[in-house]
């Protein structure tokens, strides 16, 4: 997908509505899905999968570059600092009260958030051990953010999952939730971390502007929350 839509000139897309993709969260309750089922990057989620899919790798940070891939110990010499994991998924914020329950005046209008959701290796093994009881594709997640600014959130299993509820019971709403997601799925890595070569690093280190080049790898993409993680995201 290549991030572009074509509509008419008074016709609907995504894109006209469309926020900033990145969840930041803020203080208080969330009931969210984990919406990357296998077959979403062709717009056919599948709900009788087992689990969601994450991509996720070692990430470095410079100051005038941004983030970027780790592809070895001289892109480590240039952050000046150790890699860290990264992993990212889609999930869709549902319209809740201050208690975290769902608003079902404001979910009738069609109202939903997609967001990309970028989180450490700690919070990946707190969703991977819900996974193992209330699996992420049957259950909804209730998300309390306690410290926005150091990232610190806990988790609860729902008894259901509403994006697979809606798939029966409210089509149309179901097919917007789709198409917002795939266009954010297909961008994931690049919410994640700049794909970039040496030279163009040193570039931007000196205020010079590059493009990322093609994936030469260093992420792992379409892992589930049942799969080992590969030696990539080893600490």
């Amino acid at each position: 997908m290549s991030g572009f839509s074509t509509f008419e000139l008074g016709g609907n897309s995504t894109i006209l509505s469309a926020k900033s993709a990145r969840w930041k969260p803020q203080k208080g309750k969330y009931r969210v899905s984990f919406v990357t089922l296998p077959g979403i990057e062709n717009g056919h989620p599948d709900h009788n999968a087992k689990a969601p899919l994450f991509k996720g790798g070692r990430r470095l940070y410079h100051k005038d570059v941004g983030y970027f891939i780790d592809h070895g110990p001289d892109y480590a010499k240039l952050a000046g600092e150790p890699s860290k994991v990264a992993i990212a998924t889609v999930i869709v914020l549902w319209p809740t009260d201050a208690n975290g329950v769902i608003d079902m005046n404001r979910l009738k209008k069609g109202e939903f958030d997609p967001k990309s959701w970028i989180f450490s290796l700690d919070k990946y093994r707190q969703l991977e051990a819900i996974q193992t009881e209330f699996p992420l594709t049957q259950h909804d997640v209730t998300i309390t953010v306690t410290d926005p600014q150091f990232h610190k959130m806990s988790f609860a299993p729902c008894k259901d999952n509403l994006f697979s509820a809606i798939k029966a019971k409210e089509p149309n709403l179901y097919a917007s939730v789709v198409e917002s997601v795939k266009d954010i799925y297909s961008r994931l890595q690049e919410d994640v971390a700049q794909d970039l070569t040496l030279d163009q690093i040193r570039e931007k280190m000196s205020g010079g502007n590059s493009s990322p080049v093609a994936n030469k790898g260093g992420f792992s993409s379409n892992f589930s929350a049942d799969d080992v993680l590969s030696n990539v995201l080893d600490d």
